[in-house]
């Protein structure tokens, strides 16, 4: 049997259980209108006892050790993948769990192939769940950061406080943890989930930022790691009416961690074009917190990659950056 159908197994015994604020699945994706899953416009907060419990079904296998599910979620069913290491046994010691998330008209499968984050996991030991934003009116897949309007009425973070309580409860999560990554708007929800979620240890944004039109409220600290190519014209590095300041965004997690110092060491030129890029360490913050920007000379829009040419390997550095948090 795929090890992804024993743990879909004991999924399915749990749910057995589970209070009647779950909704039933159908292999249609139909749902029994006389339940209740999901919160539209809510937080997320309040303890696991206010976060609904998720009924979730197997959609299909990519391999032994990753597969694709579903779920109901207020007015939307959501899916993500999930790709645990080899040899995963939920009876060993408990495992780091990372959401990566896609940015505006994105998908979870091509974030989860050009990412790389399969085999890092592989070698790392760690969950890594790659979530699919919704689709709105304009057929646009996207994220609730309040930056694109069609997606004002989805409760993304709620979404995520309640796929937290699904992998905690099913999985052998370590419970201090839980971190989120993404791409473009996945990083601004990244982002918007280190605003809101007390569990969310650290985040990582790929040229995503945070939206000028939200207001940040950390529950705790939270360790940030953001990379932003000072050519990139889609969420430009300096900001616009709707994004922050690369650098102001690095300052506010400075200024809310408390950070001490600050250094500044260029990247090595490791594609030999001599443009040189910057890496921004402010340290010495309250709870060892740490926060980084990567300021990517003349780069644009893009998840940055060796073997693309560029001077880093993103992932690397993201994951190098969460294991120690």
């Amino acid at each position: 049997m795929h090890k992804l159908a024993k743990i879909l197994l004991f999924l399915l015994i749990i749910g057995c259980g589970a209070d009647s604020g779950s909704k039933i699945i159908t292999s249609s994706g139909e749902i029994d209108p006389n339940t209740g899953n999901g919160n539209n416009g809510g937080n997320g907060g309040g303890g696991d006892d206010s976060i609904p419990d998720l009924t979730v079904e197997l959609i299909s296998y990519y391999n032994d050790d990753t597969a694709s599910f579903s779920t109901v979620f207020g007015s939307y069913t959501r899916s993500f993948i999930v790709h645990t290491p080899p040899n995963y046994d939920p009876n060993n010691g408990p495992l780091p769990l990372l959401f990566v998330l896609h940015g505006y008209t994105g998908e979870a499968p091509v974030i989860r192939n050009y990412s790389g984050f399969d085999s890092i996991a592989d070698e790392e030991n760690f969950i890594v769940v790659y979530v699919q934003g919704v689709t709105d009116v304009t057929n646009t897949t996207g994220w609730n950061v309040n930056v694109v309007a069609t997606f004002n009425d989805v409760d993304d973070v709620g979404l995520f406080a309640a796929l937290i309580k699904h992998f905690k409860g099913n999985y052998n999560i370590a419970n201090d943890k839980i971190f989120s990554t993404g791409m473009s708007l996945g990083g601004f929800m990244s982002y918007r989930l280190a605003c809101e979620l007390d569990e969310i240890n650290s985040i990582g944004s790929v040229t995503g930022s945070m939206a000028v039109y939200y207001n940040c409220v950390p529950p705790n600290q939270k360790s940030i790691i953001h990379f932003h190519g000072t050519s990139d014209t889609v969420v430009p590095y300096n900001g616009n009416a709707w994004s922050y300041n690369v650098e102001n965004a690095h300052s506010f997690w400075v200024n809310y961690n408390n950070c001490q110092n600050q250094s500044e060491v260029t990247v090595p030129d490791f594609n030999g074009d001599g443009v040189y890029s910057t890496q921004l360490i402010s340290y010495d913050c309250d709870g060892s917190r740490e926060v980084i920007l990567y300021t990517m000379q003349n780069e644009g829009h893009t998840w940055f990659k060796k073997e693309w040419g560029h001077d880093i390997d993103t992932s690397r550095l993201i994951w190098e950056f969460f294991k120690d948090k």
